[in-house]
């Protein structure tokens, strides 16, 4: 078990957000064990055809489908919504012995692009580079805006929710294998380690593609970190219809109902009336009664506007059991 000793100083710390760099990472996991990734299986099967061919090396060097990987891979994002060209370019900036050192301390077998961080740092940072941002652009920038939303949902949940209900409401939700009790963050992994992060805060950032697992970056310099599921990934690939219970459809209506459920995951009219198969000026409707009540806001994106629930929302589909599945366990 991991034990993370926090102050009061460290929660006022604490920081939300997400990251483009942690999520192409993840995705390449989740590719390399599609049944343990279950959940993510239509992106998975397209993903794969997309870099079948490819030299991945770089990649295969240090990420493996499960266990410890190098934390300059994914280093703690510095902006609550940061670019991933930049978190490339603080890849790019790792120190030589940092990597060095991180590289031996996951290091299975002796592979020639492994030996290349060993002896090459700033050359195989490089070219792990150049594969990252190849890779990303052919496989998770045609579906950044949904993820985006999504990851961009869950800083807000998270932040509204410590600011609301505490530390204990923060942890507590965020996978089942983390607890709080008393200010100590238990987290159940197969390693014992005390960890007090001394007033420098920490950062819970979801990553869609992360699941089932959670993640924690401990290790100094970096910023403690915990890395979880956000809420709606479940629906993240989803095209049909979903299912609303009769409880809700006979408070709300089928189609407030319906709207409402849908989202757990922040979406257009535009992407609701396609999931819902309903025509755009019915779910601006049933959008604008639910927003009067208190139960959705809108977030203004650019040219889009994005409806998200209101902890009203939330609160009302909690109390019909419509939350309780949106993060499947791990």
């Amino acid at each position: 078990m991991i034990r993370i000793h926090v102050s009061a100083e460290d929660l006022m710390q604490s920081r939300f957000a997400f990251s483009p760099l942690w999520e192409t990472v993840a995705s390449y996991r989740a590719i390399l064990d599609p049944g343990r990734h279950a959940l993510h299986l239509p992106w998975i099967s397209r993903a794969r055809e997309e870099v079948g061919g490819w030299d991945l090396c770089p990649l295969d060097a240090l990420v493996r489908a499960e266990g410890y990987m190098p934390d300059f891979l994914t280093p703690p994002p510095t902006s609550p919504f940061p670019e991933f060209l930049a978190e490339v370019e603080l890849l790019l900036a790792t120190p030589p012995e940092r990597v060095r050192e991180e590289v031996e301390r996951g290091a299975v077998g002796n592979t020639p692009a492994l030996e290349a961080y060993l002896k090459d740092p700033a050359g195989a940072l490089q070219r792990l580079a150049e594969l990252l941002v190849r890779y990303h652009e052919r496989v998770l920038a045609p579906h950044w805006l949904r993820l985006h939303t999504l990851l961009e949902a869950g800083v807000f949940n998270r932040a509204r929710t410590l600011a609301f209900h505490g530390p204990e409401a923060l942890f507590g939700g965020l996978h089942r294998s983390v607890g709080y009790r008393s200010g100590v963050i238990e987290l159940y992994k197969d390693f014992d380690a005390e960890v007090d992060p001394g007033g420098r805060g920490g950062a819970p950032d979801p990553c869609g593609l992360r699941w089932p697992d959670v993640q924690v970056i401990i290790d100094a310099p970096w910023q403690l970190t915990l890395v979880y599921s956000p809420r709606g990934v479940a629906r993240l690939w989803e095209s049909g219809q979903p299912a609303t219970e009769e409880a809700l459809r006979s408070a709300l209506g089928t189609g407030r109902a319906s709207v409402l459920k849908s989202l757990v995951v922040p979406s257009t009219t535009t992407d609701l009336a396609r999931t819902l198969a309903a025509s755009p000026g019915t779910v601006s409707e049933h959008l604008a009664r639910l927003r009067r009540v208190g139960l959705v806001e809108p977030h203004r994106r650019g040219r889009r506007v994005y409806y998200r629930l209101s902890s009203n929302g939330e609160h009302l589909l909690g109390l019909f059991g419509e939350l309780g599945d949106e993060v499947p366990p791990g």
